[in-house]
């Protein structure tokens, strides 16, 4: 399950953080995808907090996501999330187990 739900909350972010078509979705939706993104990220946490599994960047992901309507900022914040969420994929049952 930590695999599933972290790959989607990545490739989620990934798309959100394509310049052009990322930021006409969320004008598209009246910002209702960074609503979805925040409830993919809490569901990652949930998920994460029965196991071992670092719950890091799900945590740093909730925290950002908060800033992602800044239309120029929310780029940079959905990469980053996207990066943390590709790295945390990378190093799976290895990652930081505490916290």
């Amino acid at each position: 399950m930590f695999f599933v739900t972290t790959l989607i909350a990545f490739l989620y972010e990934a798309y959100l953080a394509i310049p052009i078509v990322g930021g006409a979705t969320v004008l598209a939706t009246g910002y209702a995808t960074v609503w979805v993104a925040l409830v993919i990220h809490a569901i990652v946490l949930i998920v994460r907090m029965g196991t071992i599994q670092s719950k890091v960047v799900p945590i740093i992901a909730i925290f950002l996501t908060c800033f992602t309507w800044i239309p120029i900022l929310g780029w940079g914040i959905h990469l980053c999330i996207a990066i943390l969420y590709f790295i945390d994929l990378l190093l799976g049952k290895y990652s930081i187990r505490r916290l």
